[in-house]
C-alpha cells in the first residue's frame, strides 16, 4: 500500500511537472522574443540618436573651423601688408576678433614673413615667442604650399595645447596666423556627450586626441583604432558595452568620435524587462498552482478508479467466496440429509417397537423412550440446519422475492451462538405487514450480516442491537442500532472510503461497508449512519418496493 501511495505521488509531480512544463514554455519563448525585439529597437533608436548627434557636431565643428578661415581671409583682404605690420592695427584687430557673439575664440594673431621671421604679434605669448624662426615648421611649410592650414592640437612654443589657422596672400608675401581658443572648441563636444557614461573627442589621423575625452581616457580601444580607417559619411561600430559612431571632419583630417554607454540609453528596455519578468513569474505561480490542482484532480480520480476496481474485485472474490460456500452447504447438506432421514426412520421404528414390549418385561421402558424422543429432537434440528444451509446455498445468485423479516431472521440465527456467547440480546421490532421485495436477497443478507457484525463489536459483551423494519410509501426501511460508543465525527467522514477502518490490524480490511455502500446503492437504495441521542449508532436501509 506503500508503495502504490508512492506511486501515486510521482504520478502526481510527473503531471505536474508536464502541464506546467508544456504550459510555460511557449510563454517564455514568447517574452523572450518581445525582449529581444524591444532590445533591438532600442538599439536601433540609439543607433539613430548617436548617428544625428554626430553629425551636427560634425557640422558645428565644420562651422566654426570654416568661420575662422573666412575671419582671417577678410582681415587679409582688407589690409594691405604695410597696414598689417602696424603693431596698432593689428591690435585693434585682434581686439574687433574678440568682441560680440564669437568673443574669445582667437588667443593671438601673429603676422610672419615668408623668411619664417615674426613680423608683428598680439597676444598673451609674446615673450615665449619673440625671435622664434617658423621657417622649418610643418604648419608653415603647409601654408605657403596650399595658402592655408588648420594643425593639429600641439604645445608648441606656448607649453599649452592648442592649434592654429594660418593664411597666406595671394602673392604669398607673408602669413598670418591665428591661435585658437582650445577650451572655446573643446566646449563644442559638451552637447555630444550621450549618457552619464558616454564620450566624444576629436582624433587625428595618427589616433591621437585633438580634443580630451569627456571621460578622461587615455588611450583608444581596439574598437576606437578601428575607426581610424578612411570612410565617407558616419561609420558605427560597436562592442559588448559601447556604441561607436565615427566621421571624419576638417578635410578628413581630424575623425570625430561619438561614444554611447548602451545600458545608459536603455532604461525603457530594463522597465520593460522587469515588467515581462514579473509577468512571467506571475503567470509561472499561476500555472503552477494550476497544474498542482489539475494533476491532483486526475490522479484522485485514478486512485479512486483503482480503489473501485480493487473493492469490486474484493467484492467479486467474495460472492465467488459465497458461491463456494453455498456449493458446498448444499452439498454438505445433501450428504447430512440422506443419514439423517435413515437415523429418523430407524427412531421412528424402535419407538413402534418399543410400544409393542411389555411395560413389565422391560426394566428401563421410559428411559428407552425418551432417548428415542431426544434422538428425534436433534435429528429435526440439524435437519432445520441443513436446510438453512440448502436456502443459503440457493441464495447467492438468484433474484426472488425476498421478505426481509424472514430473512433477518434466518440472518440473526447466524450469529445467535456469538452473541449469547456474550450476552449480547437482539431487540427486534418488525412490522409484520412488511410486503415482500423482487430482489437480489443474497446481496440484501450481505449487507444486513456485516452490520450485524460490526454491531456485535460495537456493543461488546452484555450490550444490545435493536433491529427496526418498517414500511413508507415506496420504499422499505430496515435500522441496525447499538447502544456502544457511538462513530466519532472524523470516523463518519471516512466511514464509507475503501480500506478504511477503525478496527485493529489483522481484523477488518475495511472493505465491508465500502462494499455494502456498493450494494445498497446498485439494488437502487439508500444508506446512512447516525450516532443516536441516547448513545451508540444506527444504520439505516432503505430498499424501493419494485
Amino acid at each position: 500500500m506503500r508503495e502504490k501511495y508512492k506511486d501515486y505521488t510521482r504520478l502526481q509531480r510527473l503531471l505536474a511537472t508536464g502541464f506546467f512544463v508544456s504550459g510555460i514554455i511557449p510563454i517564455v519563448i514568447v517574452a523572450l522574443g518581445s525582449l529581444y525585439n524591444f532590445r533591438q529597437l532600442s538599439i536601433n533608436d540609439i543607433e539613430v540618436t548617436a548617428r544625428q548627434v554626430a553629425e551636427h557636431r560634425n557640422d558645428a565643428i565644420n562651422t566654426f573651423l570654416q568661420y575662422q578661415v573666412n575671419f582671417l581671409s577678410t582681415l587679409m583682404n582688407l589690409y594691405q601688408p604695410d597696414q598689417l605690420r602696424q603693431q596698432e592695427n593689428l591690435n585693434r584687430l585682434f581686439l574687433a576678433a574678440n568682441r560680440g557673439d564669437k568673443g574669445g575664440d582667437i588667443v593671438d594673431l601673429q603676422l610672419i614673413g615668408t623668411n619664417g621671421r615674426q613680423m608683428a604679434y598680439i597676444g598673451p605669448y609674446q615673450d615665449k615667442i619673440e625671435g622664434k624662426d617658423y621657417q622649418d615648421a610643418p604648419w608653415f611649410k603647409e601654408t605657403l604650399a596650399r595658402g592655408a592650414h588648420v594643425s593639429d592640437v600641439f604645445s608648441g612654443f606656448r607649453d599649452y595645447p592648442h592649434f592654429v589657422i594660418a593664411l597666406t596672400d595671394p602673392r604669398k608675401t607673408f602669413v598670418l596666423r591665428a591661435t585658437i581658443n582650445s577650451g572655446i572648441f573643446n566646449s563644442l563636444l559638451h552637447s555630444a556627450q550621450i549618457g552619464p557614461g558616454g564620450d566624444a573627442f576629436i582624433l587625428n589621423s595618427s589616433g591621437e586626441f585633438q580634443t580630451p575625452s569627456l571621460q578622461k581616457a587615455a588611450s583608444l580601444n581596439e574598437t576606437e583604432r578601428g575607426l581610424l580607417q578612411r570612410h565617407s559619411g558616419a561609420v558605427l561600430a560597436t562592442d559588448q558595452e559601447y556604441l561607436y559612431v565615427g566621421k571624419w571632419l576638417n578635410g578628413n583630417m581630424w575623425l570625430l568620435v561619438v561614444k554611447t554607454k548602451i545600458t545608459d540609453s536603455m532604461g525603457s528596455y530594463f522597465e520593460y524587462r522587469s515588467r515581462i519578468a514579473f509577468s512571467v513569474l506571475a503567470i509561472a505561480a499561476l500555472f503552477l498552482v494550476i497544474s498542482y490542482g489539475i494533476s491532483r484532480f486526475i490522479v484522485g480520480r485514478i486512485r479512486q478508479a483503482d480503489q473501485e476496481q480493487i473493492a469490486l474485485d474484493q467484492q467479486m472474490a467474495h460472492i465467488e467466496k459465497m458461491a463456494n460456500i453455498g456449493r458446498l452447504a448444499a452439498g454438505i447438506a445433501h450428504e447430512i440429509n440422506n443419514p439423517l432421514q435413515l437415523i429418523q426412520m430407524q427412531a421412528g421404528w424402535i419407538d413402534e417397537l418399543l410400544q409393542e414390549e411389555n411395560p413389565q418385561q422391560v426394566v428401563n421402558l421410559e428411559e428407552y423412550r425418551k432417548s428415542v424422543g431426544k434422538i428425534r429432537q436433534h435429528v429435526s434440528r440439524a435437519g432445520t440446519i441443513t436446510h438453512r444451509l440448502l436456502g443459503f446455498s440457493k441464495k447467492i445468485t438468484a433474484e426472488y422475492d425476498v421478505q426481509i423479516n424472514a430473512l433477518l431472521q434466518e440472518t440473526i440465527s447466524f450469529l445467535e451462538s456469538e452473541a449469547n456467547a456474550n450476552n449480547i440480546t437482539f431487540d427486534l421490532r418488525l412490522d409484520e405487514e412488511l410486503p415482500t421485495l423482487r430482489t437480489d436477497g443474497a446481496q440484501v443478507q450481505q449487507v444486513l450480516l456485516n452490520l450485524l457484525e460490526n454491531a456485535l463489536d460495537a456493543v461488546g459483551p452484555e450490550g444490545k442491537i435493536e433491529v427496526v423494519t418498517s414500511r413508507g410509501a415506496r420504499e422499505i426501511s430496515v435500522q441496525v442500532a447499538d447502544n456502544g460508543q457511538g462513530i466519532s465525527p472524523d470516523v463518519l467522514e471516512k466511514i464509507w472510503d475503501p480500506f478504511f477502518t477503525t478496527k485493529e490490524a489483522g481484523k477488518g480490511t475495511g472493505l465491508g461497508l465500502s462494499i455494502c455502500s456498493d450494494i445498497v446503492h446498485r439494488l437502487g437504495g439508500t444508506i446512512m449512519v447516525e450516532n443516536r441521542p441516547q448513545g451508540g449508532a444506527a444504520f439505516t436501509i432503505r430498499l424501493p418496493l419494485r
